[in-house]
């Protein structure tokens, strides 16, 4: 378990799945975090592919809880690492209740904490729609550097969308508690 100021992230269970798969279920956030199209997927599918999933070391998933291990409050990824060039990327949602409530800068840094000090990786970037202001502002908050635009990249509900491009190298990030 990777503890933050607000957050814990650990592994996913089984018994988060019902929890988690509401973000799923919330098409307006899903289309917004996947670079597929969303098609409607039921709890059963859905626990059917946790428990036929293979380990895969360069994508690791977590589930975001409060710091009192009392609620989940989303989940969150460290993806793509590649361990020769020691670069990946983060990836965060949280559910609708959770979102505001200064959650999203704690577990980025906890995600950063993780992959730069346990897995030793160097490069950290982190992809977000030009229109998420609030993992805009996390990103910023943490130290994120914007490094550019792809312009009309994403597909999202009937229209092309700005992705904004962020990296923080790991000399640049200020360890929790450090």
């Amino acid at each position: 378990m990777l503890r933050g100021d607000r957050v814990l992230l650990r592994a996913v269970t089984k018994d988060d799945l019902t929890e988690l798969h509401r973000l799923y279920q919330d098409v307006d956030t899903a289309i917004l975090a996947q670079g597929t199209p969303w098609v409607p997927e039921t709890l059963e599918q859905a626990i059917t592919r946790y428990e036929e999933r293979e380990p895969d070391p360069d994508n690791v998933p977590f589930t975001v809880q409060s710091a009192s291990g009392e609620e989940v409050l989303g989940s969150a990824m460290v993806w793509g690492i590649d361990t020769f060039n020691r670069h990946a990327h983060l990836g965060l949602s949280l559910l609708p209740e959770a979102r505001g409530q200064g959650y999203a800068p704690d577990a980025l840094r906890v995600l950063c904490d993780y992959a730069f000090r346990i897995r030793g990786l160097h490069r950290l970037g982190l992809e977000t729609l030009a229109t998420n202001a609030p993992m805009i502002a996390a990103a910023e908050k943490v130290g994120f550097r914007r490094e550019g635009v792809l312009r009309a990249h994403a597909w999202v509900a009937g229209s092309f969308v700005d992705e904004v491009l962020f990296g923080l190298l790991a000399g640049e990030f200020s360890r929790p508690g450090a």
